[in-house]
């Protein structure tokens, strides 16, 4: 894993593509991909990912928190690990160094460390003390893609997911957002 400059990173647009989506409390039988709607659910993103490969994307962005974002990171390193998917690369575009800290399963935990490890790169857009270290990852993430591929509910209060496929929606990326609120059974 090389450690990359906020302002040394650089991708081709056109072939990048982020996620987005919620923490494990808000997905699916509260994330546990051991149940059938979080088996769905994974199996959709996997999808997208390979379809998003096959369109072209090489190079996929990921903001590393529990949830969505650690699930996608693992889609794209275990195809990367396939043989089958060339060129891939693997971004992990973290709030601030220690996000680590905010991992909670054991699992996650695991595969943080793992594909942290593995990744072609990591940018680390902000500083802990930073209170807009969420969003400007979120924006780093919109700024450098095309595509976004993510899980969404709605939330009465909205969410950092909500405020990225808003940032999504105004840099016109493509968009294969997949709605939890009315497709998934507990």
């Amino acid at each position: 894993m090389k450690c990359v400059e906020l302002a040394e990173f650089s991708c081709n647009k056109n072939e990048t593509c982020c996620f987005t989506g919620h923490r494990n409390r808000d997905l699916p039988c509260g994330g546990d991909v051991t149940k059938q709607g979080m088996k769905r659910l994974v199996s959709m993103l996997h999808l997208l990912c390979e379809e998003a490969y096959r369109d072209g994307y090489r190079t996929f962005i990921s903001g590393m928190a529990e949830g969505v974002d650690l699930i996608c990171a693992r889609i794209v390193h275990d195809m990367m690990c396939s043989g089958k998917f060339k060129g891939m690369r693997l971004v992990c575009a973290l709030p601030y160094e220690e996000q680590y800290k905010e991992i909670r399963g054991a699992m996650d935990g695991y595969y943080y460390s793992l594909i942290l490890a593995s990744c072609d790169e990591k940018v680390i857009v902000s500083r802990r003390d930073d209170k807009a270290r969420y969003k400007l990852r979120n924006q780093f993430m919109v700024d450098n893609s095309s595509r976004i591929i993510g899980a969404y509910k709605y939330k009465e209060r909205g969410s950092g997911t909500l405020q990225t496929i808003n940032m999504a929606k105004r840099a016109g990326l493509d968009m294969k957002i997949i709605a939890l609120d009315n497709n998934f059974s507990e």
